[in-house]
């Protein structure tokens, strides 16, 4: 039995992984932030690391917390290059990168990825990132440890944390509020600015499918990007909202117009309908809301 150590196991990713992984034979040792020092006395030889563990937040944290972002995550990454180096270095190790650590202005394909500054609010996350696959090359290159390096999209998808902000969850839970009690929608920017989703369960796939991947750097991206006006009306449409309604807020920060990651390694896949996505999603919400009242 392949044995595969998780951190960040009980995040967004790992609550899906986890079972994915048991579910196809493999032995999970689940590692998060009130047991991450546990790495340490795990002797046992894994097969894979898959690196989860960060510590980041949609919303602000990065502009308002720039300090504390690069203390605990640069921590935490060093503690983990080490243990692989020091203790399985015949483990391959997947984990992320972040579509912030692309410099504004360069297209995004991956091997761009270290041109010009990360993004423009991003800067301390981005570079956070960014020396992560700089630590994997280097222990590639002295001590030939393999790795698989995934830059994701934004995933969306059942059991995420309902107190998350990035903007598709918080376009669900404004405008399924707002069709539950009146209340008013107010969006940030014109709406024109373009994102990215991947839905988790083909994330999940794709993270599967890298345990055995030969790239080393890969864009997890559909390759397809909508407005934020688009993704608004679409979710009206599922909810049954009137999207003229909704209030754009141009005075607010809303970060790079456009964060469109190009899939050339995975032109082929088959990626879930946004449609279909999204209104699993907004179930998910609809019941873990009502449940909670």
């Amino acid at each position: 039995m392949k044995k595969v150590l998780i951190t960040g196991a009980s995040g967004f990713v790992g609550r899906h992984l986890v079972p994915a992984l048991e579910n196809l034979g493999y032995e999970v040792i689940g590692l998060n932030s009130s047991n991450f020092s546990d790495m340490w006395v795990i002797q046992e030889k894994m097969d894979y690391i898959i690196h989860l563990a960060v510590k980041t937040a949609a919303g602000g944290y990065c502009q308002q917390h720039p300090g504390e972002q690069y203390l605990i995550n640069t921590s935490i990454n060093i503690d983990m290059l080490y243990y692989w180096q020091q203790f399985q270095p015949q483990a391959k190790m997947i984990t992320f990168g972040s579509s912030c650590g692309y410099n504004d202005n360069v297209l995004k394909f991956e091997e761009n990825y270290l041109e010009g500054e990360p993004e423009m609010g991003y800067e301390v996350y981005g570079n956070v990132k960014r020396n992560l696959l700089i630590g994997l090359r280097a222990l590639n290159k002295e001590y030939n440890m393999d790795y698989s390096y995934l830059i994701p999209s934004v995933f969306y998808g059942p059991e995420y944390d309902l107190h998350d902000k990035h903007f598709i969850f918080d376009l669900i839970r404004k405008i399924v509020n707002a069709k539950n009690t009146g209340e008013k929608v107010v969006l940030w920017g014109t709406g024109d600015q373009t994102r990215e989703l991947i839905y988790i369960e083909d994330a999940i796939d794709l993270i599967l499918q890298s345990l055995t991947w030969k790239s080393k750097i890969v864009n997890l991206s559909s390759g397809k990007a909508y407005s934020l006006k688009e993704y608004a009306q679409t979710i009206c449409d599922i909810v049954g909202y009137d999207f003229n309604l909704i209030e754009w807020d141009v005075t607010q920060f809303v970060g790079s117009r456009s964060k469109n990651l190009i899939n050339n390694q995975l032109y082929d896949y088959k990626f879930t309908p946004l449609k279909d996505g999204l209104a699993k999603t907004i179930k998910y919400y609809e019941d873990r809301s009502s449940s909670s009242k």
